[in-house]
């Protein structure tokens, strides 16, 4: 009788375990109270093939959770020109392909340092010069700027602080670059950029609410995007049953930039 009483507690604490588990597993994925209140954290990724990411996290006072998320513009699209301008031409620009046919200043500085631009196949690198204006470092300045955290969070503080300069000839006076094409040097100054349809900032309006309405710690292998268009011609990503209302090819990688930022956080 004694060991049937034994079994029988040892069956009820197996369920009683199994289900606190499942409850805690429930408590992690929510929005509330997984974080210590009052917190910031910041990450930073490459994204889209081309432009460095950012996510900030915060956590208010109940410990919910909100991002904020960026993107800032590599050297080769703040060096960008307008070739029928007069103080650009052949011989101190760089022709590559992005889109189509762009112009990019020869010579630029990044953080005090001069680097020339050299054509690779259709693309272009920025490396170290020398002296004379030459090609003499063998390491490209975007593969540098993207290398880890430290060197993406110094690109976004220091470009804004004017260390990004363009010069129409090697060893002149450099001009600090304080806007492109699309507007500023980050996405969200720059209304220029993919300001049509469902447009960036849209998206990322998009990710920001869904991160904050359903939390950071999503599945993002059950992520997928619709098929077929709903009635507003969009093809939306969905998390599991959770509609997100964004359409961007990169969702997941900026989705995935939060998590990393929020696991820097203090959890509960």
């Amino acid at each position: 009788m004694k060991k049937f009483l034994f079994i029988l507690l040892a069956i009820t604490l197996i369920v009683i375990v199994t289900g606190c588990g499942t409850n805690a597993e429930e408590e992690v994925t929510g929005i509330s109270g997984v974080y210590a209140p009052g917190q910031t954290a910041t990450a930073y990724s490459y994204i889209h093939g081309g432009y460095v990411g950012r996510a900030i996290v915060k956590t208010d006072e109940n410990g919910d959770i909100s991002v904020s998320l960026d993107e800032a513009f590599l050297p080769h699209v703040l060096a960008g020109v307008d070739i029928e301008s007069a103080e650009w031409n052949e011989d101190n620009t760089i022709l590559f392909d992005s889109h189509g046919d762009a112009y990019a200043a020869k010579y630029i500085e990044y953080n005090g340092k001069v680097y020339v631009g050299v054509s690779v196949g259709k693309s272009l690198s920025y490396v170290e010069a020398d002296e004379k204006g030459t090609a003499a470092g063998n390491t490209d300045l975007e593969m540098m700027i993207i290398r880890d955290q430290a060197n993406m969070a110094a690109f976004y503080a220091l470009v804004p602080a004017g260390m990004f300069k363009t010069f129409t000839e090697f060893g002149g006076t450099g001009t600090v670059v304080t806007t492109t094409s699309n507007g500023g040097v980050h996405k969200k100054t720059s209304p220029g950029y993919w300001a049509f349809g469902q447009t960036w900032i849209g998206n990322i309006t998009a990710i920001e609410d869904f991160i904050a309405e359903n939390g950071v710690q999503v599945d993002l292998a059950k992520a997928s995007r619709a098929e077929e268009e709903n009635a507003d011609g969009l093809k939306l990503w969905s998390v599991a049953d959770a509609v997100t209302g964004a359409t961007n090819s990169d969702f997941k990688e900026y989705v995935g930039v939060a998590q990393y930022a929020a696991g820097k956080l203090t959890s509960n």
